[in-house]
């Protein structure tokens, strides 16, 4: 978890710099485990998945293309609100599509190594 709020972009070039990606979150449990983690007034976090490229075409970093009908967005999301909203984020009923260029909180996640796996 980083401690400064960061836009989508500049979290995404952190968590390069810290050899992972942001994170994105498999499932509704880890998503709550996730917002117990942040600790902040909006227990909202960037998630690793964008549709910056082409609009409604959403990328999730190290998964690549999902479903606008994934479960794990919220219901009704994502919307593209006034146009502008290309970039995930997380709350705690779920995703939603926000602007990229808003600060929030940012987890970094990092591919499991084969070495880890064997401690």
């Amino acid at each position: 978890m980083h401690d400064a709020d960061v836009t989508w972009e500049e979290g995404r070039q952190i968590c390069v710099e810290l050899g992972g990606v942001i994170v994105v979150p498999q499932s509704e449990k880890e998503l709550q485990h996730l917002i117990n983690m942040c600790s902040c007034q909006w227990p909202w976090f960037w998630i690793g998945c964008n549709d910056i490229d082409a609009e409604g075409t959403w990328v999730c970093l190290g998964e690549g293309t999902i479903d606008v009908q994934d479960k794990r967005w919220m219901s009704g999301q994502p919307d593209n609100y006034k146009g502008n909203q290309d970039c995930a984020v997380g709350r705690d009923a779920g995703w939603n599509d926000g602007h990229c260029g808003n600060t929030r909180k940012l987890i970094c996640q990092r591919p499991v190594t084969p070495a880890l796996l064997l401690l």
